[in-house]
């Protein structure tokens, strides 16, 4: 970005709380998801048999009474996909990780409750329902392992013939000093944390929508997050040229990162919409969700800290253990949690002696991949567990053990102990004031006046402190192997003939309230007026290429893409407006969507006014060597990381007969750089909490011995609803980030990685008179009773 501001006084849009654009149309029910286009004449629909076992050898598939079905165009098996699409892996360059493929559709083995085996296609969707019904498949079931703990012993069944020993990968990192660190402390503070399984269950299901147009080419409508990379995909693994592809993402009900997956259902039905030249369609069911989303979170961590007789962490050690499951799923493989807890534990504190094993595991589940938060909520949960257990060991509040760990800001820019720099942040400014806000001092004063135990509930506080990695770019992607994975992105900005504007960025929206805050950005760098700039995106063949919408990127990177991109058709309005005005581009003030010289506001010229010279619609000449129009695009590949920090404190209340968990306060203290809306960053951290509070409290895939999913439904695989989530105390600091453009930082992942910690710091807190040890969840009523039992509480 220019140094030189003068061409852009009139700043305001970034920072305001404008009401979302898309709230009107979405609460008007005028969204149109996948389910709602208009399917095109003669569209067929499919349904895919899912293997009811979790590990098995299909010996013989008969489809010849779902064909001969009326309605029915086709049945086809693994055998069948494998002609038209080649088997899809994720490449990830580490050392010490074993490639795995998967075939779209399953050809000899199933390795989770859920593989597809076999596809029908029909004229209707209920007529490929009763399809499916009528594929006879004759199983030889085999050997089952779930659990981590057991997938690496050697008489484990192997899952993948690739992936020896059910290893995807193991890494290793250490400092020297860790070793000394160890001998020279006063303690040892170590804990096992267990993370159950999960995933994001948005409100819409996956789907695509299939159709071919002239010369060979398709249109692909997906409910996706990447638009750009799965055009990309489907071309390398449909052998197809990408310019003949288009992907267009309609509204989206939500992704939370399992929509930045890329799944064997999109390959299927692009190739059968291609080979039989017919539009091809696909809604996904709730059940289906559950079994195939792929899952998160499943992880073990082993962790072992060196500490003095003032609560400073000398060195810390890290065993992480992570379940990617029956396959490394595309595009960031299964290795996506084991290097992000591995690197992001440190988090906020001066922990400058560190070693970790990190190792990704195979089992016969479903694939893991990313979902809101990826390790963090976990990592965090351990690291910030361990500042809770130094505490109770050295009879120290929690909070001041935290305190005297931090980075203080004046140490910033800081590097962390794995070489992630920390450019700007508010790490104990953050937990001061949350603690202010909360009555943190009142809290403790009363537990120590009263006891923990008043009107037969245990009540604790709990407190998480973190970083949030956020606007990762290419060098933070190749740090953790990920090739395949660019990391840039673009915007596309355009001064229209009559003056308003139309932006392009290349990320895909889904509930975030893109349309509203790329329009502020825009608004802000190029000096419009907010109401003439209308924002468009999720179309591969309208805007410019990026890596798209997961990880917190999207103010960074398309933000950033759009700051750069507007800059341009500033400065190139300031160059026309000089020339009619006769004065010099460095004196032109670019504001409100108007242009005049500085000093003399009466000398103006509006955006229209320019743009009909830029568009030769005027009797005015373009200066010497401008070209025609106004249309900038420029491309944003940000830092390593660009980092973000919070804290959350929740107070909670068990119950001492049923172990039912009430939250009774929550309190946000947010960092995300400079705010573009903040009513939007509010939602964003609220609906982030909620989340958390689902995975603390109650959400888990449950798997028997053999493989089966006993979660498979809403009724048993719960969810938060609005009576489960508290009020809210939310406030911002502003640190705007010096390493990126625009000085943004990411939101979209701080909700869940703080609620998760803090409220299963809170449990621990409620019952810290009992000594139990809370170091797992999800912390059901169940489970905190019998522990509430066996203490004899």
């Amino acid at each position: 970005m220019s140094s030189d501001r003068r061409s852009a006084v009139g700043h305001g849009a970034v920072g305001q709380s404008v009401l979302r654009r898309e709230d009107d149309y979405l609460l008007r029910g005028q969204g149109r998801f996948v389910d709602d286009l208009p399917a095109p004449l003669n569209t067929l629909h499919l349904a895919f048999v899912l293997s009811p076992y979790a590990h098995a050898r299909i010996l013989s598939i008969d489809v010849s009474e779902a064909r001969a079905l009326d309605g029915v165009v086709d049945v086809l098996t693994g055998e069948d996909l494998a002609a038209l699409v080649k088997p899809i892996a994720a490449q990830i360059e580490l050392p010490g990780y074993n490639l795995n493929t998967r075939d779209v559709l399953a050809v000899d083995e199933v390795r989770f409750a859920g593989e597809a085996v076999a596809v029908v296609v029909a004229e209707s969707q209920y007529i490929a329902e009763d399809g499916i019904e009528l594929v006879q498949v004759d199983y030889e079931p085999l050997p089952v392992v779930t659990e981590i703990e057991e997938a690496t012993d050697p008489a484990a069944p192997q899952v993948n013939p690739t992936v020896p020993g059910n290893v995807y990968y193991e890494g290793r990192f250490t400092t020297d000093g860790v070793a000394a660190g160890f001998e020279a402390a006063a303690h040892v503070i170590s804990e096992d944390f267990r993370s159950n399984r999960v995933t994001a269950v948005p409100i819409e299901p996956r789907g695509c929508l299939a159709v071919p147009e002239h010369a060979g080419n398709l249109v692909f409508y997906s409910s996706t997050q990447i638009h750009h990379l799965l055009r990309t995909a489907l071309a390398e693994f449909l052998d197809v040229s990408e310019s003949t592809l288009r992907v267009v993402v309609p509204d989206v009900g939500g992704g939370f990162g399992i929509k930045a997956a890329l799944y064997p259902e999109e390959f299927v039905c692009a190739a059968l919409a291609l080979r039989l030249r017919r539009p091809v369609k696909w809604i996904q069911d709730r059940y289906g969700a559950l079994l195939t989303d792929v899952h998160a979170r499943d992880n073990r961590y082993r962790v072992e800290a060196a500490v003095d007789d003032d609560g400073i962490v000398l060195a810390l050690k890290a065993e992480i253990r992570t379940n990617g499951g029956a396959y490394s799923a595309l595009p960031f493989g299964c290795t996506l949690e084991t290097t992000g807890g591995a690197r992001m534990i440190v988090g906020p504190y001066r922990i400058t002696e560190y070693s970790y094993t990190a190792t990704a595991v195979a089992t016969h589940t479903a694939p893991v991949l990313a979902y809101r938060g990826v390790a963090q909520p976990v990592c965090f949960m351990a690291i910030e567990g361990i500042m809770d257990r130094i505490a109770r060991r050295l009879e120290l509040d929690p909070a001041e053990v935290r305190l005297r760990n931090m980075v203080p800001t004046s140490e910033l820019p800081w590097t962390n102990v794995v070489g992630v720099r920390y450019d700007t942040g508010s790490f104990i400014e953050s937990l001061n004031q949350a603690m202010e806000m909360a009555k943190y001092d009142e809290f403790r004063a009363r537990q120590a006046a009263q006891g923990r135990l008043v009107d037969g509930k245990y009540r604790g506080i709990g407190i998480c402190s973190f970083t949030e990695v956020s606007g990762t770019g290419a060098p933070g992607w190749r740090a953790r192997g990920l090739t395949r994975l660019p990391g840039f992105d673009s915007g596309t900005v355009k001064v229209e003939p009559t003056g308003k504007v139309t932006a392009f960025v290349s990320h895909a929206h889904s509930g975030q309230g893109h349309f509203t805050t790329f329009a502020q950005v825009v608004a802000d760098e190029l000096g419009a007026r907010l109401e003439d700039v209308t924002v468009f995106e999720g179309d591969t063949a309208a805007g410019p290429y990026g890596t798209n919408t997961f990880a917190s990127r999207s103010a960074v990177t398309g933000g950033g893409a759009l700051v750069r991109a507007s800059e341009k058709a500033r400065l190139k309005l300031a160059r026309i407006a000089a020339d009619m005005l006769e004065s010099t581009p460095e004196d032109i003030v670019v504001s409100d969507g108007q242009m005049f010289v500085a000093g003399v506001p009466s000398r103006a010229l509006t955006f229209g006014e320019v743009a009909e010279t830029a568009y030769a619609m005027n009797t005015f000449d373009l200066p010497e060597g401008e070209s025609f129009g106004i249309e900038e695009t420029d491309f944003y590949d940000p830092p390593l990381v660009t980092m973000a920090n919070a804290t959350h404190i929740a107070q909670v209340a068990v119950d001492a007969g049923d172990g039912t968990v009430d939250i009774e306060g929550y309190t946000v203290v947010h960092d995300c750089g400079r705010i573009i809306n903040p009513m939007i960053v509010d939602g964003q951290v609220m609906g982030g909490v909620a989340q958390g509070i689902g995975e603390a409290l109650m959400e888990e895939f449950v798997y028997d011995p053999d493989g089966q999913v006993r979660t498979a439904t809403l009724a048993d695989y719960l969810l938060p609803s609005s009576v489960d989530v508290p009020n809210f105390q939310i406030a911002h600091i502003e640190s705007p980030s010096i390493d990126a453009v625009g000085g943004f930082k990411g939101v979209g992942e701080g909700g869940v990685i703080g609620a998760v910690p803090a409220l299963v710091n809170a449990v621990a807190d409620a019952l810290f008179d009992l000594d139990v040890n809370v170091n797992t969840k999800p912390l059901r009523p169940a489970l905190l009773s019998g522990l509430i039992r066996e203490a004899g509480g």
